[in-house]
């Protein structure tokens, strides 16, 4: 298969930016169930709880349109690989990228279709109204059961949290521990060096005042040499 870049191969940028628009869907997602799983059932969608499925449905629309275009583009791929510079398992790898994020896609709008619509909801509220009375609010139990709930969940949040700082304290005491033993190592290795380089400073002191006796010695000898041979000529 040709090196494709985003710069030669526009479908690698397409797929990029609905990669990106893809995680922001699984986000939003998320935080559609949350509000949702906290709001009562037999009440009315909060505003938030139906600004989080509108940001939720936007994200969705886009996503699908972007991957009616990446169909069309694949199906032409498919019909002849070699004329894009691919090769079949290449193109195979786009169709299963392009069928994931709609199979992705297709879970959560029916997860959205599973959510009552607000009639519904206001219907069922009159509904459980009328047959258990104030009865409903006479302990507030679904409040609290939410509430608890909620308080759980961010326990469980600080919980990891907090396990996430005492790791990464661990490892930085590990790191901490590991750069004192090399400043050690490193310590041990500076005073071995200086010791050599005194003994060998010394031996060269040595040798140097060695020399200049040698020479001492040997001036009277080689200035009677001088003379001596002056005189035979």
């Amino acid at each position: 298969m040709m090196s494709s870049t985003a710069d030669t191969d526009p479908f690698i940028q397409f797929q990029n930016e609905l990669s990106n628009l893809l995680e922001s869907a699984r986000t939003s997602f998320s935080s559609y169930l949350r509000i949702r799983a906290l709001h009562p059932p037999t009440a009315a969608p909060s505003p938030e709880l139906l600004s989080a499925r509108a940001e939720l449905v936007t994200l969705l629309d886009e996503i699908s349109t972007d991957l009616s275009d990446l169909h069309a583009t694949v199906r032409q791929m498919e019909a002849d690989p070699y004329k894009f510079g691919l090769d079949v398992p290449e193109v195979v790898r786009r169709r299963r990228f392009v069928d994931e994020v709609e199979g992705e896609v297709g879970d959560m709008r029916e997860e959205l279709n599973t959510t009552p619509s607000p009639s519904s909801r206001q219907n069922a509220g009159a509904t459980a109204a009328a047959a258990m009375g104030d009865g409903r609010d006479e302990e507030g139990g679904g409040w609290s059961g939410y509430e608890m709930q909620y308080q759980q969940e961010i326990m469980h949040g600080q919980d990891e949290m907090l396990e996430g700082v005492s790791r990464t304290v661990v490892n930085l005491r590990e790191q901490a521990n590991v750069m004192g033993r090399e400043l050690e190592e490193q310590t041990e290795m500076l005073g071995t060096l200086d010791g050599d380089v005194d003994r060998v400073e010394h031996k060269l002191k040595r040798g140097v005042r060695d020399l200049n006796t040698f020479i001492r010695k040997n001036e009277g000898l080689l200035s009677f040499l001088r003379w001596n041979g002056g005189l035979k000529s």
